[in-house]
């Protein structure tokens, strides 16, 4: 019969019942008619394959021949099938039992109908995807009831789960075939679209059920995204869709930007990814402030998350016109100037609603030396502008004159660290930091990776970036760098320790020791990875207190005291004395190598309510407190108190 079947030209394609052509596979038919030898009796899998050789003969001669496509349609396929079952005397009991399954097939198809619950696509339980128009497709009989199709599950795997058309039909076969042997006939599209769930899974496609899994929100986040929040939050329909727009975007960055560890580790509260609602823009931009950088500020600052930071130089040419009250001006106090820049932004802070930013790093002054300068802060200050001052001794950016974007940060729970590594058999708060620091740093390459790609292509939101490489900016070639944050160190060495930073020498050696290691492990990072990795605080504000409020629910015998207590972990590295002084002396040495975020000079001070005098003396002498006081830790005993050193 293989060879009768050999002499005629063989069948190569077949038209499915939605009329898409499909490779012809004999196995199939042979494998048809094996379960129906096994329904009434013992299988013979050779003779079903030589049945099978019969059909494919008859299909070239009297189906195939006669056509000019040559392809046959699968009911004729199943015709000659049952016919040639009933031309063999010893298979009568098997084409019977083909027919009467063939036909209950056919039935359950034509009155099978799927209840559509919304239009939501294929994808698991509760999870969202990107196949619009739910599964399977179905045409419209009456209000929320639609026909089956088996074949609609087969173009969405095909179209949005990747999934090679002849695997695709197989599951989709496999799915069908589940749905038929319930009998049932009526049956969710929720319900489908776990069966199809399950088969990838049990197949092993997780990456394919994962490309197919919905975005989406349950309907009571919604509802409170549409009628939630403040007073007055929301009820413009715009911030509303904004508001839900940023949920689905948090859930695209989790599932495609970082790996599953990562985001493991956010959503554990390890450390906390920012700006996870912005996975399109990156988090900030730090260029030289010139004439081609002002003129695309406005343009720039929407490619942000955070902020377009400018280092301000000899710029006395730019005019205040073209300074962005957005943006935040870095600039040194020994640059010749600075004061010029200065009087510019209290010109942009006059007639903006909100003032600039400005971080400036001083230089040793003595208080007459300073006066012009405090004059101008203070006229800054009044003016709406938020002024920070450091000292010349802290950590900064790294320098240079190419723009430095930072694709993300990632801030490390410190207070975490410690409770893990105290609470946990065989760990220590070294090898915990090690941890963290390692996946935080696998989440910033994630990060820049797919912001790198968005600057590539000219056609993304990102494709403005592509002209910082570009003659706007001298055609210098653009630097990659990553921010790792930290804050509650404070708390870290508390837990660790037993005394807070500023109450015990050996509680700041701790805390001075854990920033060391950290800062070391990035340098290293760094020169391996090619990527500037900085070490910056994070400020215990609004998003971050998701950290503090999932460690409560952790550790509620240590969290709960702060709580009660009216505390939140303490910004970055810095300890909980807040005399603006002194807290100087406690927070210069654990800056050295991190990058501060708001002022050390002067810090929780009010400067609209200082004069020109009260501010050149205050900054004189922490100027001088920060560069010659010796730490506590190099006297220990011998060094007088806070109040001895201060008369």
């Amino acid at each position: 019969m293989r060879a009768l079947a050999n002499i005629m030209s063989k069948i190569r394609e077949v038209r499915k019942r939605d009329s898409r052509v499909v490779p012809f596979e004999l196995d199939k038919i042979s494998e048809a008619i094996h379960r129906a030898q096994l329904s009434v009796g013992p299988g013979d899998r050779t003779y079903a394959r030589e049945l099978a050789d019969v059909v494919e003969h008859f299909l070239c001669t009297e189906v195939a021949g006669g056509r000019d496509d040559g392809i046959p349609h699968i009911e004729e396929i199943q015709d000659v099938v049952e016919k040639v079952l009933m031309a063999r005397p010893d298979c009568g009991e098997v084409a019977k039992s083909y027919i009467l399954y063939r036909r209950k097939r056919e039935l359950l198809r034509e009155t099978l109908e799927v209840r559509r619950e919304k239009k939501t696509p294929l994808g698991g339980g509760g999870r969202s995807s990107a196949m619009h128009g739910g599964l399977p497709s179905v045409e419209k009989t009456d209000a929320g009831v639609s026909t089956w199709k088996k074949a609609s599950i087969t173009a969405a795997l095909i179209r949005e789960a990747d999934l090679d058309p002849s695997l695709a039909e197989e599951v989709a076969a496999s799915v069908e075939a589940k749905v038929l042997r319930t009998g049932i006939l009526l049956i969710s599209t929720s319900l489908i679209r776990e069966l199809v769930d399950n088969e990838l899974f049990e197949r092993g496609y997780d990456a394919k059920l994962k490309k197919q899994a919905p975005l989406s929100l349950p309907k009571y986040d919604m509802e409170e995204l549409i009628h939630g929040g403040g007073a007055g939050q929301g009820r413009v329909p715009r911030e509303a869709e904004r508001r839900i727009a940023r949920e689905i975007l948090l859930q695209y960055s989790l599932d495609e930007v970082f790996s599953p560890e990562v985001a493991r580790a956010h959503r554990n509260g390890r450390f906390y990814v920012h700006s996870l609602r912005d996975p399109l823009r990156c988090y900030r931009i730090r260029t030289a402030l010139d004439e081609a950088v002002a003129g695309q500020l406005t343009g720039l600052q929407e490619l942000v998350s955070r902020e377009v930071r400018l280092a301000c130089g000899a710029s006395s040419a730019l005019s205040p016109d073209v300074l962005s009250p957005g943006a935040v001006f870095e600039m040194d106090c020994s640059d010749t100037g600075c004061l010029e820049i200065l009087g510019k932004l209290l010109e942009v802070a006059r007639r903006a609603e909100t003032g600039p930013s400005c971080i400036i790093r001083l230089s040793p002054f003595a208080a007459e030396e300073f006066y012009p300068f405090a004059g101008r802060l203070l006229e800054l200050a009044t003016a709406g502008a938020a002024v920070e001052l450091l000292p010349p001794v802290c950590g900064e950016f790294p320098g240079g004159t190419a723009p430095l974007i930072v694709a993300g940060k990632v801030t490390l729970n410190l207070p975490r660290a410690a409770y893990r590594s105290a609470r946990e058999a065989g760990a220590s708060i070294e090898n915990e930091l090690d941890e963290i620091v390692d996946l935080a740093v696998k989440g910033l390459l994630e990060r820049t990776s797919f912001i790198s790609r968005l600057c590539s292509d000219e056609n993304s939101p990102l494709a403005g970036l592509r002209g910082l490489s570009g003659p706007g900016v001298g055609g210098i070639e653009q630097e990659w760098a990553g921010i790792v944050g930290v804050v509650g160190l404070n708390e870290c060495v508390s837990y660790l320790s037993g005394s807070q930073l500023h109450e015990a020498p050996e509680a700041m050696d701790k805390g001075l020791e854990l920033i060391d290691r950290i800062a070391e492990k990035l340098r290293a990072e760094q020169g391996r990875l090619g990527l500037k990795l900085v070490l910056e605080e994070s400020r215990n504000r609004g998003e971050l207190r998701r950290l503090q409020e999932l460690d409560g629910r952790l550790y509620p015998e240590f969290v709960s005291g702060l709580v009660e207590a009216g505390h939140l972990y303490t910004d970055g590295v810095r300890a909980r004395e807040r005399d603006p002084l002194d807290a100087i002396e406690f927070d210069v040495p654990l800056l050295r190598s991190v990058v501060p975020r708001g002022g050390v000079v002067g810090a929780g001070l009010d400067l609209c309510e200082l004069d020109q005098r009260q501010l050149s003396e205050f900054v004189a002498e922490a100027l001088e407190l920060s560069s010659a006081r010796k730490r506590r830790r190099l006297e220990r005993a011998e060094e007088p108190s806070i109040e001895e050193l201060k008369k």
